[in-house]
């Protein structure tokens, strides 16, 4: 999948850093700053923005966010409390706000909570008729789910049209994060053009956001500052072990 100059789903991970400030001001500046870094997305967390229920102030921050993204991805995420964000909405006032997102044009992608949705195919279809770019998502932050149950949720997403499938656990042991990253392998296995984004959340997990390359995850979230989610390493450091990941697999023929 094409966006802008990149291609996902495909090579090294892409690095989408989040903006969790509260005011417009702090989420300018730190866009700014971010899109300075070496980083391929910017990821605003609507849900941390302190006048979220109003789409006027909402707009008039993508419209800067949009042209400060201008070489960047811009992916929208409103995360509810029930997937781990800062606020509760109704699905009807969440499906309001994802409708206006998506007409607006801004968005180079945009989140869409899966197990917040009573009709996910159909709210998909109706973004997607608009226009946008669709990255389903699933969020387990007290445990990690049964193998045949993370396999099965991607692939729903894929057969519910989402562009991209994306599932976030959080590990117990370590044979959590690697099942995680099995599953990720047997997924991009049998559909080897469908972009998945997966992440063992935390200190134990933290291996899961760099080893994209080898088990199929085409994205991994670094923060610059504050995180948006346990186990995030900086933009700065998972450029680099990202760079030497590739560099190393790219001579893997050479021994």
């Amino acid at each position: 999948m094409k966006l802008k100059q990149y291609t996902i789903g495909t090579g090294k991970p892409l690095i989408i850093v989040p903006v969790t400030e509260t005011g417009q001001k702090e989420i300018l500046n730190a866009a700014r700053q971010a899109v300075c870094q070496e980083i391929d997305a910017l990821e605003w967390r609507i849900d941390w923005f302190e006048q979220a229920s109003h789409w006027s102030r909402v707009r008039e921050i993508l419209l800067d966010l949009a042209k400060i993204c201008e070489h960047k991805i811009l992916l929208c995420t409103f995360r509810t409390r029930q997937q781990g964000g800062q606020r509760e909405l109704t699905e009807e006032v969440y499906l309001e706000l994802l409708e206006e997102i998506a007409k607006s044009g801004l968005a180079d992608l945009l989140d869409v909570e899966v197990p917040q949705l009573s009709d996910v195919s159909t709210v998909m279809e109706q973004l997607q008729n608009a226009g946008q770019r669709v990255i389903g998502s699933s969020h387990y932050f007290s445990g990690t789910p049964e193998t045949d149950q993370m396999k099965q949720e991607l692939m729903e997403m894929y057969r519910a049209g989402a562009d991209v499938a994306k599932l976030a656990v959080m590990p117990k042991t370590r044979l959590d994060v690697l099942r995680l990253m099995e599953v990720t392998a047997q997924v991009k296995e049998e559909i080897p053009d469908y972009p998945l984004v997966t992440m063992a959340m935390g200190g134990l997990g933290a291996i899961s956001r760099v080893s994209g390359q080898l088990s199929g995850s085409c994205m991994t979230f670094a923060s610059i500052g504050k995180a948006s989610a346990p186990g995030q390493l900086t933009a700065e450091d998972t450029a680099m072990i990202l760079d030497k990941i590739s560099e190393s697999m790219d001579h893997k023929n050479e021994i």
